[in-house]
């Protein structure tokens, strides 16, 4: 019987995006300075109200990561202790399993750090205290997204909710660049939480569903294309998921 799991949900190019940033891209505020614009109150056309918030969505992200770099030293991590690639078959695409998460309290969250689809980590030989850790000649690291968390161990940690050591310590990630790894000479590996993309992701795809026409009868059903655009909230109910209220 074939295993259970958590996936993320196709992201329309979100994952290339990202991965493409440098650090250099992620610490510099002025990134999308040209292509973020004020957005307007009302739109000439469907391809302009969905290409207003591209940008300003992307800005959010980058912001987020910034800031995760900035903690980096006080982010949940985990030693891995098994890297091989996926059975899959696809290009970039790993499973990991790691030892046991630290860090996983924090004073900003109210819930322990639990591993989920749409994270993204810093995979890296040693744990970085701070982001110039990563720029150290001869330090090799990547970005890697969690693509698949087999459900049994969700499962498993519902039943141990109360432990404190309990998240996925086996899942599959796709790393943003080829990360070469001997198993004879490698002494550690590690893997570092940044962000959780998953509500982004499905913003981005909502974006990009130009032709589902139930999102864009929803958009169409006032005067205007989009009246008072500070009231928007993008609720993920219906139309595949995504539900856009003016």
């Amino acid at each position: 019987m074939e295993r259970k799991t958590r996936a993320i949900p196709k992201d329309s190019g979100l994952t290339q995006r990202l991965f493409s940033w440098s650090l250099e891209d992620i610490y510099n505020e002025d990134l999308y300075k040209t292509q973020v614009e004020e957005i307007p109150e009302s739109f000439g056309t469907v391809d302009h109200y969905f290409g207003s918030y591209i940008y300003p969505l992307l800005e959010d992200i980058r912001a987020e990561m910034c800031s995760s770099m900035e903690d980096i030293h006080r982010a949940p991590f985990a030693e891995v202790i098994s890297f091989v690639e996926s059975k899959s078959d696809r290009p970039l695409f790993y499973d990991v399993m790691v030892d046991r998460w630290r860090n996983r309290f924090s004073d900003r969250d109210k819930e322990p750090y639990r591993t989920t689809p749409g994270d993204i980590f810093v995979l890296t030989e040693a744990k970085p205290e701070t982001v110039s850790d990563l720029q150290r000649v001869g330090r090799t690291w990547t970005f890697a997204l969690v693509t698949k968390i087999p459900e049994e161990e969700d499962e498993d940690e519902d039943e141990d909710e109360d432990e404190d050591n309990t998240t996925s310590t086996y899942f599959e990630v796709k790393i943003s660049k080829n990360y070469e790894v001997d198993d004879a000479k490698r002494n550690s590996m590690f893997v570092v939480f940044l962000i959780n993309t998953i509500t982004n992701r499905r913003i981005w795809n909502a974006l990009h569903l130009f032709g589902n026409m139930c999102i864009i009868s929803r958009v169409l059903s006032s005067d205007s294309l989009v009246s008072n655009v500070n009231k928007l909230n993008i609720s993920i109910k219906r139309c595949g998921h995504y539900q856009f209220l003016a």
